[in-house]
């Protein structure tokens, strides 16, 4: 059912993949379709952020369906509509995220062999993006895009602190914290920050495990920076107080001269900021250079 499905729409469609904490599962629903009844241009692969679900990017996905690109996005694990609300912020460990990217680029190269293939991350989406891109640089990805990536904390928790959780992590995946983020450090925009304050699915539960499956995997980003070979664009938000700039500069001064960067007057989400309308023009335009045929 699930290879057929997604065969059914790949081309034309963005997908909406269902996901719990034992990995992808089914496609759940079907949000919209592009402009007109060709093949689409490119394909993107979304990655939602920390406390997000697949349906958060909404929007996004319909400004690259109106560019005549389709995307395919899911809920993380520990994130989205879980069968059991107890294993938000829940996951095995963090290779899971990797796994779940492979499962569906995967299956989209099957599917859609023809079709340029794009990964889209956001936050803890982009920290899991570039991951991705390290673990799998023969993958086929014409190109990359790393919105605000978590590659480091604007106020960074202590080594003692870190070490807590690491031991906390390791005695089980269940053992869990909550994250106090200001909806308005997320984003300037007061109908979206209303938007997330009314979403059921939002959250704000992390696991020890996860805290330092992701703190490992901001350092590997950032000490393997320079092995990324595929276009990147690397954005960040001149008002960011959740992830560490400094971080993603640093990120940025080690890759080779393929990334391009550029800040915007936004706070976290340029996505869902003010600001979104050049952002998304920006990144379209991106894209459609990488994705020429």
């Amino acid at each position: 059912m699930f290879l057929r499905i997604f065969t059914k729409f790949i081309l034309y469609d963005i997908i909406i993949i269902a996901n719990n904490y034992k990995g992808v599962i089914k496609i759940n629903k079907i949000f919209c379709k592009n402009n007109g009844d060709s093949p689409a241009k490119g394909i993107v692969i979304i990655i939602h952020g920390f406390g997000e679900h697949a349906g958060s990017y909404r929007e996004l996905a319909e400004r690259f369906a109106a560019a005549n690109y389709s995307s395919v996005t899911f809920d993380q694990r520990g994130h989205g509509n879980l069968e059991d609300p107890r294993l938000r912020g829940i996951i095995p460990g963090y290779q899971c995220f990797l796994d779940d990217i492979k499962t569906v680029h995967t299956q989209i190269k099957q599917d859609a062999p023809d079709i340029p293939v794009v990964l889209y991350g956001h936050s803890m989406g982009g920290n899991i993006a570039a991951n991705y891109i390290l673990a799998y640089p023969d993958s086929g990805l014409s190109c990359a895009v790393l919105e605000s990536p978590w590659f480091g904390l604007h106020k960074e928790p202590s080594a003692l602190v870190y070490g807590f959780a690491s031991v906390l992590g390791a005695v089980s995946p269940k053992l869990a914290t909550v994250s106090r983020l200001a909806k308005s450090d997320v984003t300037s925009d007061t109908a979206k920050a209303e938007e997330m304050d009314r979403d059921p699915l939002y959250h704000n539960r992390i696991s020890f495990r996860m805290v330092t499956g992701i703190k490992k995997a901001c350092e590997n980003a950032i000490n393997n920076a320079s092995q990324i070979s595929i276009p990147v664009f690397l954005a960040y938000a001149e008002h960011e107080r959740i992830v560490s700039n400094r971080a993603i500069q640093d990120f940025y001064s080690r890759c080779s001269q393929n990334v391009t960067i550029k800040e915007y007057a936004s706070c976290h989400a340029i996505h869902n900021d003010v600001v979104r309308g050049g952002f998304y023009s920006d990144v379209t335009a991106f894209i459609g250079a990488h994705c020429a045929n």
